[in-house]
C-alpha cells in the first residue's frame, strides 16, 4: 500500500528528531563514565550537557527565518548534517587529546552537535505541519510526538548498555552516525524540493542585529538558569555527591538573567520597530490560541521535563540502581506517552483542546502527587504505574498544545512561529531544571544534615543509609512543590480554546477566510 506524500514526509523527518531527542537524554547516563576517562571532576563533565543546551538555545530562535532564506529542506539536510559530523568528532574526543584535556575537546564538539541539532525540532515541526492541512494537524502532531516521547524512554537503556559494553560511552555518539546518514538519504528522496515565492524586487535586508540580539539573548537567559544548579568546585563528597549549587542567591545568576532580558527586550523593540523582516515575528503573541497554547506549554516544560532529570538521579544515585535497571523502570512513562499521544490526537477533534489538556493537567498532577509518596524502598511496582499515568497525562497536554499554538499558521510565517514556540519553551525548560534540581539538592543537604544531628543527638553514630533516606526526603519534597505548580496549569488550561478549528470548520463557525487557508502551502 502507498503511503501518501503528507505521511511519509511527516515520518521521515520524524526519524530525525528522534535521532536529536534520543541523544539529549542518552548522555546524562554515560556523564560518570566520561568523567572517569577523562580524569576529571563533575564540575568540568556537566559542560557536556550545558554546552550543548546553551548551543541549542541560540539556534532555536533563527532556525525558521534563516529557513525562509535557505530553503527549509536545505537547512533541515544541512542541520542534520552539522550534527551527524559532530557526534563522531563527540566520540573520538577521547583520541584527539588523550585522557587529559579531552574533555574540553568534548565540549567544543558538543557545541557543533548542539547547533545542529538545535535547528531540527523547530524546522521539523515546521515541515511535518506544512504538509498537513491546518484542520488535520493533530494528526502531523501524533506522528512528529512519537520520536519525543520514545527516545527518552528507550534512551537510558540504550545509553546504560552502550556505556557498559566493550565500546564504552564513546558509542552514544556513534550511534548517531549510521542513523543520521539513513536519515539525510531519506529525506533526500522523500521531501519534495523547497518552492519559496520570490517577490518583485529586492528581498528585504538581513537582519543581523535582530539576529545577533535573539540569540544572545535567549543563550544569557538560558545559561542563568543553567548555572542556578551547578556545583560550586569542591563541594561534592559521599553525603553529598551533586555537590553545593551555586543556587538562587547567586550574584551572576541574576547578572546574567538580567542582561539577557535587556538584550531581548532591545530585541522586541528593533524587531516591531525596525526591520520589515524580523527574525521572530513578535506579532504571533496578538494570536490569542498561540499565546495561551504557549504559556500552557511553558508550564508543562517547566514542571514535567524539569521533573525527568529527578527520577533518575534517584534511582540510580540514591538507590544505587544500574543505569540500564533505571531506563527500564522510566520505560513505562515513554510507553504511557506514546499512548497518550495517540489517543489525545484521536480526542482532539472529538472533544476539543480545552477537554483534552484538562484532563491531561489533572492526570499530571496525579501522578505528581503519587511520587511525593515515594519511599526509600519504593521499586518499580510503585513507579511503573505512575509513570505510566504520567506519560498518558505529558501525551493529552503535549500534543493538543503544540498543534493549538500552530494549526492556522502557514506560509512562511510557520517556520518562524515554531521557532517562536520552541525557544520560548527551551528557556522554560531551563527554568524547570534549576528549580527541581536546586530544591532536590538543597533539601537533601537539609535533611541529611537533619538526621546525622538526631543520631548524634541521641549518641549514634549516622545510619550507613543516611544519602538514601536524605536523598529519599529530597525527592518527595520536589514532587510535594510540583504538585501545587502543576494544579495551577489545570486552572490554565481552562483558557484554551474550547473546539479545535477542524470542529470550527465543520460547524461553519469559522470565517470562509480561515477555511481557506486548509490548502495554504509553505513557501
Amino acid at each position: 500500500m502507498k503511503v501518501s506524500y503528507k505521511y511519509a514526509a511527516a515520518l521521515t523527518v520524524s526519524l530525525g528528531l528522534f535521532m536529536a531527542v534520543l541523544d539529549s537524554t542518552i548522555v546524562n547516563v554515560a556523564l560518570a563514565n566520561m568523567e572517569e576517562s577523562f580524569h576529571t571532576d563533575i564540575n568540568a563533565i556537566q559542560w557536556v550537557v550545558t554546552a550543548y543546551t546553551l548551543a541549542q538555545a541560540a539556534v532555536i530562535p533563527a532556525a525558521g527565518y534563516l529557513s525562509n532564506r535557505a530553503g527549509i529542506k536545505r537547512l533541515f539536510m544541512l542541520a542534520l548534517a552539522v550534527f551527524i559530523f559532530g557526534s563522531l568528532l563527540c566520540g573520538l574526543s577521547p583520541h584527539v587529546a588523550g585522557a587529559h584535556g579531552g574533555d574540553h575537546w568534548l565540549v567544543g564538539f558538543r557545541v557543533l552537535q548542539g547547533l545542529g541539532g538545535g535547528m531540527v525540532f523547530p524546522l521539523g515541526t515546521a515541515i511535518a505541519f506544512s504538509v498537513f492541512p491546518p484542520a488535520e494537524r493533530a494528526i502531523s502532531s501524533a506522528v512528529i510526538a512519537v520520536p519525543v516521547v520514545v527516545a527518552p524512554a528507550f534512551g537510558p537503556t540504550i545509553g546504560g548498555l552502550i556505556v557498559d559494553s566493550r565500546v564504552g560511552w564513546p558509542g552514544i555518539f556513534f550511534l548517531n552516525v549510521p542513523i543520521g546518514i539513513v536519515s539525510l538519504y531519506l529525506i533526500q528522496r522523500v521531501l519534495k524540493p523547497d518552492q519559496r515565492e520570490r517577490g518583485v524586487g529586492a528581498a528585504p535586508a538581513f537582519d543581523w542585529m535582530g539576529l545577533t540580539l535573539s540569540m544572545l539573548g535567549v543563550v544569557l537567559a538560558v545559561y542563568a538558569f543553567a548555572l542556578v544548579s551547578e556545583a560550586k568546585p569542591g563541594t561534592v563528597t559521599a553525603i553529598n555527591p551533586n555537590g553545593i549549587v551555586y543556587g538562587w542567591g547567586y550574584w551572576l545568576v541574576w547578572v546574567l538573567f538580567a542582561a539577557g532580558m535587556a538584550l531581548l527586550a532591545v530585541f522586541a523593540v528593533w524587531e516591531l520597530k525596525f526591520t520589515n523582516d524580523p527574525v521572530i515575528d513578535l506579532r504571533l503573541f496578538a494570536s490569542y490560541d498561540f499565546t495561551i497554547a504557549s504559556i500552557a506549554t511553558w508550564f508543562v516544560r517547566a514542571l514535567v521535563l524539569g521533573s525527568f532529570l529527578i527520577l533518575p538521579l534517584f534511582l540510580q544515585q540514591f538507590q544505587g540502581r544500574s543505569a540500564v535497571a533505571t531506563g527500564l523502570i522510566l520505560m513505562a512513562q515513554g510507553v504511557g506517552s506514546l499512548v497518550g499521544v495517540q489517543t489525545g490526537s484521536w480526542m482532539f477533534d472529538r472533544i476539543g483542546p480545552r477537554a483534552v489538556v484538562v484532563i491531561g493537567a489533572l492526570t499530571l498532577t496525579l501522578s505528581t502527587w503519587l511520587l511525593f509518596l515515594v519511599k526509600i524502598d519504593s521499586g518499580w511496582r510503585f513507579f511503573v504505574p505512575i509513570l505510566v499515568i504520567r506519560g498518558f497525562g505529558f501525551g493529552w497536554t503535549n500534543l493538543p498544545l503544540q498543534t493549538v499554538s500552530l494549526q492556522t499558521i502557514t506560509g512562511a510565517a510557520l517556520p518562524k512561529a515554531s521557532s517562536l514556540y520552541r525557544a520560548t519553551a527551551q528557556v522554560f525548560t531551563s527554568i524547570g531544571v534549576a528549580i527541581s534540581s536546586t530544591i532536590l539538592v538543597q533539601r537533601t543537604a537539609a535533611h541529611a544534615t537533619a538526621i546525622a544531628s538526631a543520631a548524634h543527638a541521641a549518641g549514634h553514630a549516622p545510619p550507613a543509609d543516611l544519602l538514601l533516606r536524605a536523598g529519599t526526603a529530597g525527592t518527595s519534597d520536589v514532587f510535594g512543590v510540583l504538585t501545587i505548580a502543576t494544579a495551577v496549569l489545570v486552572v490554565v488550561s481552562f483558557f484554551l480554546p474550547r473546539r479545535s478549528l477542524k470542529q470550527l470548520l465543520a460547524s461553519g463557525a469559522r470565517q470562509p477566510a480561515a477555511a481557506s487557508q486548509q490548502h495554504a502551502h509553505m513557501d
